[in-house]
């Protein structure tokens, strides 16, 4: 998540955070940097007329601008003048995510990285974001799940089923070896978070995942996102056999997504149009290419 820092006051959770080894007592600088709303690619379209297809100005309004400014309102609350609100959401989330007393922390930012994710793969419904533009993913995801109708039935029908608010992300599973040699062709498969869960394997406890493809058995761990992510932690402490996971594409089924839009009965249509709005330009921006060769580490996209 694309991290810009604002002056703020003192953060009560700053002692807290500052009795942990690693923390500085209190930055040099007479100025606090902390987290804003990051851009997004159609910033400017968006806020004018909405999401085309899937969320009209007053909704947008409502799941994105409201909704993240209440997020990074909280996570600057919660890291102010603390080494941490240098910290990326990324790496607050795998900081933080293994002790309950930090839960203030973790939420605020899982949620924050999550919700940037989804509308991160949201367009303006152009030919150039269709999934015919990029025919390597495109193959890609057809080998996974046998054709894109499949993929998109399956998905849609487990975030239709989820009884909590969540996300449902689109993510490549590769496997970690401790060689290189050997097949570790990425794989795309579907994962479940529920509430702030994060998808990352690396956050321990609070990583979940369930399999949503149509091979039953499979438990997705984590992977790495996005341009914001540091590349000083690609190598997680993970053993041999452990599927590295990388995000592409996630919905979120939060009722503040789709409720003033689309009512208490509209889930279903939401997720519908939701599936036309992707852009599947910002997908593939994400995905591992061959070309790529993990190797077992994770590659930030």
């Amino acid at each position: 998540m694309v991290l810009h820092r604002l002056a703020r006051s003192r953060s009560a959770w700053a002692p807290l955070l500052e009795s942990r080894p690693h923390a500085r007592q209190f930055h040099a600088s007479s100025i606090s940097r902390l987290h804003e709303v990051p851009n997004l690619s159609y910033k400017e379209q968006f806020e004018a007329r909405g999401v085309p297809g899937l969320l009209d100005q007053p909704a947008y309004d409502v799941a994105w601008r409201q909704n993240m400014e209440h997020l990074v309102e909280r996570l600057n609350k919660a890291t102010m003048n603390t080494d941490f609100e240098q910290s990326s959401t990324k790496q607050l989330i795998l900081q933080f995510a293994r002790n309950p007393q930090y839960a203030p922390v973790f939420a605020a930012a899982s949620m924050a990285h999550n919700t940037h994710f989804f509308f991160d793969g949201l367009g303006v419904g152009i030919d150039s974001e269709k999934l015919e533009a990029f025919p390597t993913l495109e193959k890609a995801l057809i080998a996974s799940f046998g054709n894109i109708d499949t993929l998109w039935r399956v998905m849609l029908s487990k975030a239709s089923a989820m009884t909590g608010p969540g996300f449902v992300w689109l993510v490549q599973a590769t496997k970690r070896s401790t060689s290189s040699i050997g097949n570790n062709t990425p794989e795309f498969r579907l994962l479940v978070t529920y509430n702030a869960g994060t998808p990352y394997a690396e956050a321990g406890v609070r990583q979940q995942g369930a399999d949503l493809s149509t091979s039953e058995g499979y438990n997705g761990s984590a992977g790495s996102f996005g341009p914001t992510s540091t590349r000083e932690r690609a190598t997680p402490k993970l053993p041999p056999g452990t599927e590295l996971i990388t995000p592409v594409l996630c919905v979120s089924t939060w009722e503040h997504a789709y409720l003033r839009q689309y009512g208490v009965g509209g889930k279903q249509q939401y997720l519908i149009n939701w599936w036309k709005a992707i852009n599947w330009g910002a997908v593939d921006q994400k995905m591992i290419k061959p070309s790529d060769k993990p190797n077992g580490k994770f590659v930030e996209k």
